[in-house]
């Protein structure tokens, strides 16, 4: 469990069962080490079969939406020879909004020129992604 998430059940923060905070944090742990290892298969893995993935519009797709097998499009993309060296370099944190969602905010090439940042909504159900938002902030000048 990541260490803001055992601060936080230490300190009496959080009001939700520590299962569900311990289930969304190995689900996106999950999907972090393989995002990172580019292993596309464990990503998709971490998917419910309808799951939805939003993105931001015209980065993956005209509208951004992937739906359930449409996943694997994105992930197809995001985990491909080009953008591993981002994905390597991946740092994240994690903050619960609601039993079953999470935000994870994340940052790729962090203190570089090329640095990237943004966050993303997980709805988690049945040890699953069920629905994913991703936001990318605005490159820093």
């Amino acid at each position: 469990m990541s260490r803001i998430l055992q601060a936080a059940c230490v300190s009496g923060l959080m009001l939700l069962p520590l299962p569900a905070l311990a289930q969304a944090s190995k689900v996106l742990d999950h999907h972090v080490t393989h995002m990172k290892t580019g292993n596309l298969q464990e990503v998709l893995a971490d998917y419910a079969p309808d799951a939805v993935v939003v993105t931001p519009a015209g980065l993956f797709s005209p509208n951004g939406v992937f739906i359930g097998k449409d996943t694997r499009k994105l992930f197809t993309a995001l985990t491909s020879k080009e953008n591993l060296p981002g994905n390597k370099t991946m740092q994240v944190t994690y903050e619960t909004l609601a039993p079953d969602t999470t935000l994870m905010r994340w940052v790729q090439f962090k203190g570089t020129a090329k640095e990237v940042s943004g966050y993303d909504v997980f709805v988690i159900r049945g040890g699953k992604i069920a629905f994913q938002t991703v936001t990318v902030n605005p490159q820093k000048r």
